[in-house]
């Protein structure tokens, strides 16, 4: 398949081989809901399109004809506003091609924190398994984060993009650009998917109420997805909502999956 994608170019001094411009590329927007340092429950997702600026358009004219031009954000979604935070989230779930995959965590169960020692350190853990999970081969995927504080030493963006090429074995994540996700589109969408369905996991802990215009979204984009429920994990062709588990020292060191619990990620690499 990797040839079929791969020529020569005649004119390369070298010979070297260049990709073919049909080659599969994708856009990705990761983000988090909740503080990974205070929170008990903290998720990180991320939303993969082949062709994102379909999705833009959409939500762009969206915007004009509403002539809403607020940040799209679950948390401050209301009674008045929630046929408009239904109308988005729909034109995201039928996007080009989405891929959305989340990562839960419940620090009162697994801590993440516990593990890997700082909760910058968890977060970019969490942040490489999703990017790592969502990409195919032979794909390349350039990836837009929410801005996320971390000290001058933590280099998140180059951290994450070696890494995830590293656990690969190949170019794969060809660039990591941190944004305020006020200034895109991408951010905001995945910000609402993301807390969408962590507030299932906190409606389950006690920590959010029911019957309000979030707990009506979340199940919207919850049916949209094709489920009722994400708090055992869900996995179709399109989404994937893993539960953070610490890892198993009775088996390999590696991403645990298993026929009967396929969405339980029990294992991250060192």
């Amino acid at each position: 398949m990797f040839e079929r994608l791969i020529r020569y170019h005649p004119f390369m001094a070298n010979g070297g081989p260049v990709l073919r411009r049909e080659h599969p590329c994708a856009t990705a927007f990761l983000d988090e809901t909740g503080a990974i340092a205070s929170d008990q429950i903290f998720a990180v997702g991320l939303l993969k399109l082949t062709e994102a600026s379909r999705m833009l358009r959409a939500i762009q004219k969206w915007r004009d004809r509403h002539h809403w031009y607020k940040e799209i954000k679950f948390s401050h979604v209301t009674a008045g506003t929630l046929s408009l935070y239904k109308e988005v989230a729909e034109l995201c779930l039928t996007a080009s091609e989405p891929d959305f995959f989340c990562f839960v965590a419940d620090r009162s169960k697994d801590d993440p924190i516990a593990r890997f020692g700082t909760h910058w350190d968890a977060y970019g853990k969490l942040a490489e398994q999703l990017v790592v999970a969502v990409i195919r081969p032979p794909e390349l995927v350039a990836l837009m984060a929410d801005n996320y504080s971390t000290p001058d030493h933590i280099l998140f963006e180059e951290n994450l993009r070696s890494n995830v090429n590293r656990r690969l074995r190949r170019l794969a994540l060809v660039s990591v650009c941190r944004l305020d996700s006020g200034s895109s589109d991408g951010l905001q969408v995945v910000d609402l998917l993301t807390s969408a369905t962590a507030y299932e996991f906190r409606q389950h802990a006690g920590l959010a109420g029911s019957g309000g215009p979030k707990d009506e979204l979340a199940k919207f984009i919850r049916n949209g997805m094709g489920t009722e429920s994400v708090l055992k994990g869900y996995r179709c062709a399109k989404y994937s909502i893993a539960i953070y588990r610490e890892r198993d020292h009775t088996a390999p060191s590696r991403l645990l999956a298993s026929v009967e619990t396929p969405n339980v990620l029990t294992d991250l690499d060192p």
